[in-house]
């Protein structure tokens, strides 16, 4: 038999996953991160998130289940595994509103939510604070371009058990995030979803060796690369993505930041349209909000670790002419 719809109903993972929380069966964590419907990992208990969705596939990095739609229709389903047949059938039933454009009108009754999302932060500082103690047993930050002092000072962290190394998102150790240090296609999971370091949009560098900064701060991606700024004495944030601008807008809302914000995303696609996309909501916000944009800050480097890594002084010197 002819499998048309093969491709179209691997791109409806993300909906299908939607219409397992609907169930019960899972629950979205937020940036594509689900309770795991295999090992429970990241249900109210543990909150570990380690089910990963991307573009159309899954991964559970906890206990190692990835696949397709077809794979997780089989195993919802109880369908025998391997059988394609039977898990494709079964997801043309349970997909083809979607594959008609449309989606499946849910009763009153099964909006009522099936399990309760905890209020309560969770505090992980207790195993924050012991992946520092181990923090040395890894070479990766070191390699990074990162030295003790700021290490030690942001409580970088290495779990040896379970090969990765954490990164707590504050000082209160709320919510982290942390990378596996094996080859995968995923290598972060995030617990919670907080703005790295967010007391640099209000607060001098308490370590500006280099040069005085007080009234700049700037804008990354990632935690590696805000770390990168800070090692040199500068003030940076990470966003935790190029998704994440909303927040940063939502931030500044809630609290104003009196410094000039400079906007050092990646050096590629993706950054610069994440660049254009918070001038836009910036604007759409009407926040008085100062900003600098240099399209070379990073020269040929992709971002401000690897530039770090690769030249450091140059590093220094490229940042001193964009903050002095």
């Amino acid at each position: 038999m002819g499998f048309e719809y093969k491709e179209e109903l691997k791109e409806l993972l993300p909906n299908y996953m939607e219409l397992l929380e609907e169930q019960g069966k899972t629950e979205n964590r937020g940036n594509d991160y689900w309770t795991c419907p295999f090992c429970g990992s990241g249900d109210n208990e543990h909150h570990t998130a380690a089910f990963h969705i991307n573009g159309t596939r899954y991964k559970c990095f906890s206990c190692d289940k990835g696949g397709d739609i077809f794979d997780l229709v089989g195993y919802m389903e109880g369908l025998p595994k391997g059988d394609f047949i039977k898990h494709y059938n079964r997801a043309i039933k349970i997909m083809r509103p979607y594959l008609n454009g449309g989606k499946p009108k849910k009763s009153r009754e099964e909006y009522i939510p099936k399990f309760s999302i905890p209020t309560v932060p969770v505090d992980y500082s207790e195993y924050l604070h012991k992946c520092h103690d181990n923090v040395e047993q890894t070479d990766y930050f070191i390699n990074r371009g990162l030295s003790k002092k700021i290490i030690d000072r942001f409580n970088l962290g290495y779990d040896p058990e379970k090969n990765l190394v954490t990164i707590p998102y504050n000082p209160d150790c709320k919510g982290y995030v942390h990378r596996i240090l094996w080859n995968s296609d995923n290598k972060y999971c995030k617990f919670g979803n907080e703005i790295f370091n967010i007391d640099a949009l209000y607060e001098p560098s308490i370590d500006a060796l280099l040069f005085d900064s007080k009234d700049y701060v700037f804008i990354c991606e990632g935690q590696i690369d805000a770390l990168s700024f800070e090692e040199i004495g500068l003030c940076a944030i990470g966003l935790g993505g190029v998704n994440e601008i909303s927040k940063l807008i939502e931030q500044l809302k809630e609290k104003s930041c009196n410094k000039i914000l400079i906007l050092a995303l990646d050096n590629d696609k993706a950054g610069k349209r994440a660049t254009g996309k918070f001038i836009e909501e910036l604007a759409e916000a009407e926040l008085d909000q100062e900003f600098i944009v240099d399209s070379s800050m990073y020269e040929k480097y992709k971002d401000a670790n690897e530039f770090l890594i690769a030249d450091r002084n140059g590093f220094i010197e490229r940042m001193k002419r964009i903050a002095d």
